[in-house]
């Protein structure tokens, strides 16, 4: 949990204090296998917050309503594979005041968790290959057995 406060407050200058945790989800690895552990927070006082960006990490910070990631709506998936192992590459289309934005890969793969968590339900989609997380536990098996 300290290495989530401290990435906030370093990438978005996120005080801890205006947030409380509702859940820890579990693990999703990178194609690199670094193991990332989405929190999902809630604003105490979203008022109080005022975003400091860490430009080397975050290009700007805006709204989502987390309901989106559970609807096929402004969503379109790629087929990709990498080392032998099939998966889904989500992208999500938001508008905002005539702003347009992309949410994909990783931060999109996270939120469908999140929203999933959050409304106590799967998405409308299919959220990733069958047998798509065995074949990453595999590998990382492989890599700590390489490792040892």
């Amino acid at each position: 949990m300290e290495t989530t406060i401290r990435e906030a407050k370093e990438e978005i200058g996120l005080q801890p204090n205006l947030v409380s945790v509702v859940t820890v989800l579990e693990p999703i690895f990178t194609k690199s296998l670094l193991r990332v552990v989405p929190v999902v927070c809630i604003f105490n006082d979203k008022d109080a917050f005022k975003p400091v960006l860490n430009p080397d990490e975050v290009e700007e910070i805006f709204d989502v309503p987390l309901e989106m990631f559970l609807k096929d709506d402004n969503r379109r998936a790629e087929d990709r594979e990498w080392q032998g192992i099939k998966y889904l590459l989500h992208f999500f289309y938001y508008t905002k005041a005539d702003t347009k934005y992309l949410i994909w890969g990783l931060t999109a793969g996270i939120l469908i968790r999140a929203a999933s968590v959050v409304y106590q339900r799967s998405p409308s989609f299919q959220e990733q290959h069958p047998g798509y997380w065995n074949s990453i536990f595999q590998k990382i098996e492989k890599v700590t057995e390489l490792q040892n």
